[in-house]
């Protein structure tokens, strides 16, 4: 009943995109495999209905941000697609009812009482974000929604899914299976079984590709690669497949993701990380450029099971928030960026109820700093918050998981 509730709102959004007629589309889009992929799949299905289609990768939803691009584009309809459902009240705000905004999300979500702005995010029809629905299965079902030949577009809703690490019980479920199946039975994947676990190869641009290391490439590409065209060559990828351009643009990211990373590695292993009750913490300040602040996320995704890390507590990384944003000039302000990653250990327990998951704890937690969040998962999660409260957060955090832990988990 979920899912039928949930298509069913996406196709009054696609009747209402259709009803302004054909003309300019933003598609605004995160910029790791699963937005990359969700805004492939948004913007092959717009160009198909003979819209013109423009793009703008986001690594964070911000007010400032958010209230610069509605300016801009007013009076052009905007889709979100992996980003913005948290933020879909103050997406309507910002908008000031100027654009038919959509938010195809799979994040948790707020919902949104405007009529120019539908906050479609899977999690408020119960489809589940965390394992079921990617957010480019979700804009999947868009598309469908826009016309049914958009079928063949359902491996680029695998690929999301495995961008966000959905298959991680050993096989991908729910809405996540349909369009998976769709896409095998296309001959655009295939499924591999062992050991009661599946592995997925991209088929559908003839040799054969694994899927993982593709999702982790295109990740590489629209994070590291932000503020150099990383995101524009992740989605062609996406459309088009592996190319010469994809190949030299991922080595020249690689090289200096690999050197970033290694600095940082060292300076952890010289100074150690600052620990709390409940979390260990560290601050990258400016060395990851010129690599976006995903990044932050990426590296602490890459420590999470090192020997050096506490597997009971949180982990979270703090990375200095550029004044620059591709596309949109710049901002003053002066914030940080926070990722925040579990151990597996620490996974299982959150898993079983034992400890709480990221995506209701760093919420909280930025609320009490006047910290800005937006998709959340339960064992990654990010927020922006201003340079100096990065000690706050990190109390919050161990005041909020000790409260939680008294009443159960």
């Amino acid at each position: 009943m979920a899912l039928v509730e949930y298509r069913e709102a996406l196709e009054q959004a696609a009747a209402r995109l259709r009803a302004g007629g054909p003309g300019r589309v933003t598609v605004v889009h995160h910029n790791d495999a699963d937005g990359l992929s969700s805004a492939a799949v948004v913007s092959a299905a717009l160009a198909r209905a003979g819209y013109t289609v423009g793009r703008v990768p986001l690594e964070r939803v911000h007010r400032p941000i958010n209230a610069r691009l509605h300016d801009e584009l007013a009076g052009t309809p905007i889709i979100y697609t992996d980003l913005g459902g948290r933020s879909g009240p103050m997406i309507a705000e910002v908008n000031r009812g100027r654009s038919l905004t959509l938010i195809v999300d799979h994040h948790m979500a707020d919902p949104v009482d405007d009529p120019m702005t539908m906050n479609l995010s899977s999690e408020l029809y119960g489809v589940s974000g965390e394992r079921d629905i990617s957010a480019a299965t979700a804009a999947w079902f868009f598309a469908l929604a826009l016309d049914h030949k958009n079928l063949d577009l359902a491996y680029l809703g695998v690929i999301g899914a495995i961008g966000d690490s959905h298959e991680r019980g050993g096989t991908l479920v729910g809405e996540n299976r349909m369009a998976m199946e769709e896409a095998a039975r296309r001959c655009h994947v295939r499924v591999l079984e062992a050991a009661g676990r599946e592995d997925y190869v991209l088929t559908r641009f003839g040799p054969d590709t694994p899927l993982k290391p593709l999702a982790k490439a295109l990740t590489t590409l629209g994070a590291a690669g932000y503020a150099m065209g990383g995101p524009e060559i992740g989605v062609q990828t996406c459309l088009s497949g592996p190319s010469p351009e994809q190949e030299h643009k991922l080595s020249e990211m690689e090289v200096i993701k690999k050197r970033r990373f290694e600095v940082a590695l060292g300076e952890i292993g010289i100074h150690g990380l600052r620990q709390s009750r409940h979390v260990q913490w560290f601050s990258v300040e400016d060395r990851f450029a010129p690599m976006g602040v995903k990044m932050i996320g990426e590296f602490c995704m890459e420590i999470r099971n090192s020997g050096f890390i506490d597997p009971a507590k949180y982990i979270a990384g703090f990375q200095d928030m550029p004044t620059e944003i591709p596309g949109l000039g710049r901002f003053e302000w002066d914030l940080v960026k926070m990722s925040m990653r579990v151990p597996s250990p620490l996974e299982e327990k959150i898993i079983a109820g034992a400890m709480p998951g990221l995506s209701w704890l760093l919420p909280e937690a930025a609320r009490q700093v006047d910290g800005s969040i937006d998709a959340c998962h339960d064992y990654a999660a990010a927020a922006l918050v201003e340079r100096g409260r990065e000690e706050d957060i990190v109390r919050a955090l161990d005041e909020l998981v000790a409260s939680r832990m008294e009443h159960g988990g």
